[in-house]
């Protein structure tokens, strides 16, 4: 597993670690601990509820086209890592 945590400690890419808190599969509590091997990233993280939404979330209801309105604020909030946009 050290070789795997060093490949981890590596990556250097802004990123968003999302989930929705009604995901069967990959509770928050999971993504947390998944972010532990990222240290060296700038990072936001969101707890997507699914009252907000007005309909499950679950584990793949991110590429649903109701979605939408998450992944752009998503991409706004990657666009803003200067050394990291495009453009």
């Amino acid at each position: 597993m050290t070789d795997v945590a060093a490949l981890y400690a590596q990556v250097r890419t802004p990123c968003v670690f999302a989930n929705a808190v009604d995901d069967p599969w990959a509770p928050p509590v999971s993504r947390d601990a998944f972010i532990k091997g990222y240290r060296n990233v700038p990072f936001r993280v969101r707890d997507l509820h699914p009252e907000t939404k007005k309909q499950p979330i679950g584990h793949m209801g991110y590429f649903r086209p109701s979605a939408e309105p998450l992944w752009d604020e998503v991409l706004k909030w990657l666009v803003t890592q200067k050394q990291w946009a495009v453009g």
